[in-house]
């Protein structure tokens, strides 16, 4: 094996670790029959999609109760054209806090894996909007849902206000 083959291989190794976490369908729920379908009927619409298989520690909804969120529902779709706002009551300007967002998705096997995240860049005075469409970038199929974690940071302390309960875009 030539010097450049021994340094890629540890790296080449490790990328096929990361890929076989990614998911290429999520066991969501089961029909009447007792049936486990995948979360999509015939059609590819959604059939009950929530995040209630997930099996990860430490993945449990809520929400801060100076977070207010416009609107309110179980499941948040994030799709084209679909909006989420937030207002945190104790936004506090002197802090110079920084508002963002992190996401993860549910695999097959029910394990909650970390996908992206960025900043809200139109906050202002505690209030900031998420807008869709949010897909899963390399992950076939779908639909999926996965959690969607509301943050704010002030200093090095990053607090999660939120975590909600969403199902992705097919596509962006």
């Amino acid at each position: 094996m030539t010097r450049i083959g021994a340094l890629m291989l540890p790296i080449v190794l490790l990328t096929g670790l990361a890929l076989s976490g990614c998911a290429t369908g999520t066991t969501v729920a089961d029909d009447s029959t007792g049936t486990v379908t995948d979360g999509t009927t015939d059609g590819g619409s959604a059939a009950a999609l929530d995040c209630s298989a997930a099996t990860t520690e430490g993945y449990d909804l809520f929400v801060d109760t100076a977070l207010t969120i416009d609107p309110v529902l179980d499941v948040y779709p994030l799709e084209a054209g679909d909006s989420i706002a937030f207002t945190y009551a104790d936004h506090n300007a002197d802090a110079y806090p920084t508002y963002g967002w992190s996401s993860s998705y549910i695999t097959s096997a029910g394990e909650v894996a970390p996908s992206t995240g960025s900043f809200f860049f139109d906050e202002e005075g505690g209030v900031f909007t998420f807008e869709g469409p949010e897909a899963l970038a390399g992950i076939d199929g779908g639909p999926y849902t996965g959690f969607l974690d509301i943050e704010v940071t002030v200093d090095t302390t990053m607090t999660v206000l939120a975590r909600l309960c969403v199902q992705y875009a097919l596509t962006e």
